[in-house]
């Protein structure tokens, strides 16, 4: 469902007005090409008013936070920032219980309390738009132009009179008594009552009218057409008790998914839902917020999370064919000798040997037998002898580099293995954008084209933690923290990494001397890293423990990765 509804718009209006009416708005930012942000001139708990008009969070309420400037070029923000900034808020409107609402200011383009601008917001899902309109209802910009050609009834481009959605005979659910419910329902034709309500009322949600059938004790289902006069009355208080209860200041509650996650706030409590609320609160405003946040950080770590599984897999593909490429080089360097012996073979009988053929069979130096030979056609039984001898030294090279080669190849599948890990443990965008910042630096993933730059206050150095005896812990989420712990750890603090699978790196901080340290600190210090592995899911876990001096950082190698010699191994139990 949106983030707002007709009622939710209504308490977020309410609750803008007791803030913001008499401000001067300060500045105007749009984070996006459906949102714009007026910063509020005032002090205290509330930073802006944000006017979000797309289709999966419209809404006009009030924020703790300033959105980060995101376009500067949008026709609607620079009129805004034009005609508002240091305009005065005289009013805000909700028009008739709809997804509208009416923003009136007054010293406009700071000339003077005689110039007023309207920011209407139709906040009407896909179709939704922002409209800024002059004292004579004349369009100055919009969010969306609509032309004729897609809308004949009402457009939205700058110079034209400003038409409001049309209402299609639909009225608040604040109007709403026994006599007009009877009213109208007296030739509701065969539809059902959830149908009917929709037709007559406006902000009939989902959820709006589910609450409404239940305190009525009426069935959404159900004909209207056997709406009798009893159910009239009690139909009618259902709607205007809502639209009154939202219509004014009062807490809010907060209903959560399947999985516990905030996902409703509503102004009126909902008796039909079967589960309770997980949270009361005092404002509105604020539960919206953190959904809101909450559904975007999802949404961005979705994303992040995609596109960095898509960056190691394809460098997993590389790798795994650079393994199997290298893998059969070492076999084919298995076979050196019989290079040798098959150029020394062709100098021996190279006065034998007829130009220009593909094979030869000779008799072996050892008796054996005859051996046959390939041999290329365009060169001659000399440069075919010399062929044979380079193949031969090509492979005692690659035999001397060959364990480096696997290793090398090896390490690359541990840290991309590493990297998969640390992305299932992320536990904010943060973290998601840093190993993709990391990545990038590899040079594993490309970077995104206008990406912002790293926040300045973004903490440097490894996390940190302490235990119950009071001894520090430092632990690492990336590869570039992992690295981190190692260079802050002294030669005798106490290091952790989980045995023989992907994890982060913890440190326990000794003073100098490990030996004091209480075997309850070790056990958490453990904990921790069996927690931070790919191996946090199972019951008992297996890690190792080493003194800082005994783990080193393989040379040029990626970041996080290390080898170690393990003092003992600590058993741990997760359940």
């Amino acid at each position: 469902m949106p983030l707002a509804d007709s009622t939710t718009l209504a308490r977020l209006a309410i609750e803008a007005a007791d803030f913001a009416l008499g401000v001067r708005v300060r500045r105007v930012v749009q984070p996006r090409h459906d949102s714009v942000a007026l910063e509020l001139g005032r002090s205290g708990e509330w930073s802006c008013l944000v006017v979000d008009w797309s289709a999966e969070a419209g809404r006009v309420q009030l924020a703790t936070e300033l959105p980060r400037p995101g376009l500067k070029d949008q026709r609607l923000g620079l009129a805004l920032r034009r005609q508002l900034q240091g305009a005065r808020l005289e009013a805000i409107t909700q028009i008739d219980y709809d997804r509208v609402i009416h923003l009136d200011f007054s010293n406009c383009e700071q000339l003077g309390p005689e110039r007023k601008r309207t920011l209407i917001c139709e906040l009407t899902g896909r179709h939704g738009n922002a409209v800024l309109i002059d004292e004579d209802g004349d369009i100055i910009e919009a969010g969306k132009h609509v032309t004729a050609r897609v809308n004949r009834y009402r457009q939205t481009q700058p110079g034209l009179s400003y038409v409001p959605p049309p209402a299609f005979d639909r009225i608040s659910p604040a109007q709403a008594t026994a006599e007009v419910v009877a009213e109208r329902a007296e030739d509701p034709g065969d539809a059902k009552l959830g149908k009917w309500l929709r037709t007559n009322f406006h902000g009939c949600s989902d959820v709006f009218m589910a609450e409404v059938c239940r305190r009525a004790g009426l069935s959404p289902e159900m004909p209207a057409a056997d709406m009798a006069a009893d159910r009239a009355p009690r139909l009618a208080d259902a709607l205007a008790g809502i639209a009154l209860e939202a219509g004014r200041p009062g807490r809010s509650w907060v209903y959560g998914d399947e999985s516990g996650q905030a996902s409703i706030a509503w102004p009126t409590e909902l008796t039909h839902l079967a589960e309770p609320a997980i949270e009361v609160v005092d404002s509105l405003s604020l539960a919206i917020e953190s959904i809101h946040a909450a559904k975007v950080m999802r949404g961005q770590m979705s994303a992040l999370r995609a596109r960095i599984g898509s960056a190691v897999r394809q460098a997993e593909k590389k790798s795994r064919r650079v393994m199997r490429t290298r893998r059969a080089a070492v076999d084919r360097a298995r076979d050196a000798e019989v290079d040798r012996e098959t150029g020394e073979l062709l100098m021996g009988w190279m006065h034998q040997i007829e130009p220009g053929i593909d094979e030869v069979t000779l008799p072996a130096f050892d008796g054996s037998g005859d051996v046959t030979v390939r041999l290329s056609p365009q060169l001659s039984a000399l440069e075919n002898a010399q062929h044979y001898f380079n193949r031969y030294k090509k492979s005692q090279r690659l035999s001397k580099l060959a364990p480096k080669l696997l290793a090398a190849a090896r390490h690359e599948l541990d840290y991309l293995t590493q990297v998969e890990t640390q992305v299932e443990l992320a536990e904010d965008v943060d973290d998601l954008e840093r190993i993709e910042e990391e990545l990038v630096k590899q040079g594993l993933a490309k970077p995104r084209k206008q990406q912002a730059a790293p926040d300045a206050k973004r903490r440097k150095g490894p996390r940190t933690a302490t235990t119950a005896d009071g001894f520090a812990l430092l632990y690492g989420k990336n590869g570039t923290e992992n690295d981190e712990v190692l260079r802050a750890a002294g030669p005798t603090d106490l290091w952790f990494h989980v045995k023989g699978a992907p994890g982060s790196h913890v440190a326990l901080r000794t003073g100098g001397r490990p030996e004091d340290v209480p075997e309850t600190s070790v056990y958490e210090a453990a904990l921790l890293a069996a927690r931070l592995s790919s191996q946090r899911r199972g019951s008992k876990v297996e890690v190792d423990v080493a003194q800082a001096k005994d783990v080193r950082k393989p040379k040029r190698g990626r970041p996080g990765l290390a080898y170690y010699h393990a003092e003992r191994t600590i058993s741990v139990d997760l359940t």
